[in-house]
């Protein structure tokens, strides 16, 4: 029975009420579900990039979070047999369900679990790891599915390929192998603005890695500081190389003549150079009489001993003596400057000279190379000939071995005669690289000789400042 309003009573029949209470009771039912009911499993929406050798973590979480310690949790990927990564069932790790590949790699830390937090922790990360993994428990509804992307950078290497054909330009090449997914290879200015670049070539190994190369012509100006990068877009991964190019390779390519008679007349000039300054310093210091000193003793002002020391006449005629000396240490410093800048420009030149040497053996190594393949393959293309004549007679096999035998002899004198050639531009680089050594040295001894003169101009003036003083002071007092 209800009360109304108004004092009256109203009866209402018990099947009425129970359809009432049963209705709201579903509802109750149904709303305290959905407030702290079974939990979802949960995965990242984003792939997730790894870098082989790295560690990484495949995120996944049970929704509201609950303590999954005591649950089942299953890792696993459905393009391998066995297809389970990590399996954890009653506080432990079934190791005897799990791929061989994942061995010792995989992990779910424990204070984790607790806190429905079900990410597996997968260490030094492999090329092989990469796909979709799925992340399951009996006990919950749903599954998530994350993916992992691995990626595999590597150095790279810039060489100097040596002048294009129009002098005044350089090619360089830039080439990095070891890399997954497919990268692309970019050329930067110092400014960091793209360069104009030929094709880039791409190689794909046969363990999955790519090899890329691409050269570019660099041409004459005042800052050539470029930059080789290989970058990965969907790995966000990118490794940069950078490289000067100094002006003295913008010359034009000389022939193997020409770096013959180079290699020689650059010796004797060495010779010259060498013999020139060291003889010229010795015969100057030894004629002058000129003492290089730097001893600040005699810095000191003069005193009256002093004074009768040097014999100074009342018209200061003696002072003489000191401008002698200082236009001697003058002419001798001019002297130094000059040969220390011809120094300068000997070591340059030796050092585009030894620039376009190490073209030529690169080059020259190129073609030994290419000529030992050329053999190999000429001899496998004569042992398929010999057996194919093999049922004709003895003398047409003769024949054949015979032209075989010569053919044999052109390689290999063609082979002696680059290898050759190889070693003598190497031992002129090694002569080049020698007198670099010593025209460097001479020129670090001619800049200590140029400071103690600098030092004793400076004692020089400074004691003809002084003696100047004494005697117009003497000569006031007179």
């Amino acid at each position: 029975m209800f009360r109304l309003k108004d004092g009256r009573c109203c009866k209402m029949p018990l099947g009425t009420i129970c359809v009432f209470l049963f209705h709201h009771s579903i509802f109750f039912f149904h709303l305290a579900h959905f407030c702290g009911g079974v939990s979802q499993v949960v995965g990242p929406s984003d792939p997730v990039v790894a870098i082989v050798g790295d560690d990484t973590v495949l995120p996944c979480h049970l929704d509201p979070a609950v303590n999954a310690a005591d649950m089942t949790v299953e890792w696993t990927r459905s393009d391998l047999t066995p297809r389970f990564v990590h399996v954890w069932r009653d506080g432990v790790e079934l190791v005897n369900k799990k791929n061989e590949a994942y061995m010792e790699r995989t992990s779910l830390p424990i204070n984790n679990l607790k806190l429905g937090d079900i990410s597996l922790k997968l260490s030094k990360v492999k090329l092989s790891d990469r796909g979709s993994y799925k992340c399951f428990s009996p006990a919950l509804s749903g599954q998530a599915s994350v993916e992992l992307v691995v990626g595999v950078v590597s150095s790279l290497i810039i060489t100097v390929m040596g002048n294009s054909e129009d002098s005044s330009k350089v090619v360089l090449q830039c080439e990095s192998a070891g890399w997954y997914p497919e990268p692309e290879l970019l050329w930067l200015d110092g400014e960091g603005n793209l360069l104009s670049a030929g094709p880039t070539e791409t190689l794909r190994g046969p363990d999955d890695l790519y090899t890329v190369s691409s050269r570019v012509t660099v041409e004459k100006r005042h800052s050539n500081n470029i930059t080789c990068r290989v970058q990965q877009r969907n790995t966000n991964q990118s490794r940069e190389t950078h490289i000067h190019v100094p002006g003295d390779l913008f010359n034009p390519p000389c022939s193997s003549a020409g770096h013959i008679t180079i290699s020689v007349v650059v010796t004797v000039l060495l010779i010259l150079a060498v013999v020139s300054v060291v003889w010229k310093y010795r015969s100057k210091c030894r004629g002058g009489n000129t003492k290089i000193s730097t001893d600040h003793r005699e810095l000191q002002p003069l005193t009256e001993k002093k004074r009768e020391a040097l014999h100074l006449t009342e018209d200061g005629t003696d002072t003489v003596d000191f401008d002698m000396e200082q236009e001697n240490l003058n002419a001798l410093f001019k002297d130094g400057e000059e040969d220390k800048f011809n120094l300068i420009m000997v070591v340059q030149f030796l050092m585009s000279h030894k620039c376009d040497l190490e073209n030529d053996i690169y080059k020259l190594k190129l073609k030994l190379l290419e000529l030992q393949k050329q053999q190999d393959e000429n001899q496998s293309q004569l042992v398929n000939n010999i057996k194919q004549i093999e049922q004709n007679d003895k003398k047409s096999d003769k024949i054949n071995e015979e032209e075989g035998i010569e053919t044999e002899t052109n390689f290999e004198t063609m082979k002696e005669n680059l290898e050759k050639e190889i070693e003598e531009k190497e031992t002129q680089r090694k002569s080049i690289l020698y007198g670099v050594d010593v025209m460097t040295e001479k020129k670090k001894e001619l800049d200590d000789t140029l400071y103690k003169i600098h030092r004793q101009r400076e004692t020089i003036e400074k004691r003809t400042n002084e003696v100047q003083i004494q005697f117009q002071s003497g000569h006031s007092e007179a």
